[in-house]
């Protein structure tokens, strides 16, 4: 009975210790940022971005985001099992409840927000209505004249006239 109780505990324990606790600890950080965001508080936010996107922060509209509502957080996901990258979904209820996702990765033992890789998700590429294809002139490389080459060495001979 006793050995029994043992075993039970020690499972129990086990699968406390396996939990992901990871995407509450990147939903937190999320939310700390858009605090700090939200209070205008620029080295709190550099504290909880990325190197790379500590950069964007001076144009970011510190404004217009203090006056919008904050995006609300509805859960994450680990990304790619074993890596320390998170998503987080939000919904915007500025934008009629859109729903939108942000990284949130584990630098120097920190969870903090990539608003780089952000923006690369959602990224569209729109063509603008004026625009159109051009052309640049450039050298041509050997790779160049080889494909011109083979292309010519493909095409059927033709005879000349006089009967070669």
């Amino acid at each position: 009975m006793i050995a029994r109780t043992i075993g039970v505990l020690l499972l129990a324990a086990l699968a406390s210790c396996s939990r992901d606790d990871g995407p509450k600890r990147a939903m937190r950080a999320f939310v700390a940022f858009q605090q700090a965001l939200q209070n205008r508080e620029a080295e709190t936010c550099r504290q909880l971005l990325t190197v790379e996107s500590q950069q964007v922060l001076a144009e970011l509209p510190w404004d217009a985001i203090a006056q919008k509502q904050p995006l609300q957080v509805v859960g994450a996901t680990r990304e790619h099992s074993g890596k320390n990258e998170f998503c987080v979904d939000v919904l915007d209820p500025n934008n009629g409840g859109a729903a939108a996702q942000f990284v949130v990765v584990t630098e120097y033992g920190r969870m903090v927000v990539d608003l780089v890789a952000s923006a690369g998700r959602s990224a569209q590429i729109v063509e603008a209505s004026g625009s159109s294809e051009q052309f640049e002139p450039r050298q041509l490389t050997p790779a160049d004249y080889e494909r011109i080459r083979e292309y010519e060495l493909s095409q059927p001979r033709r005879l000349k006239a006089g009967g070669n």
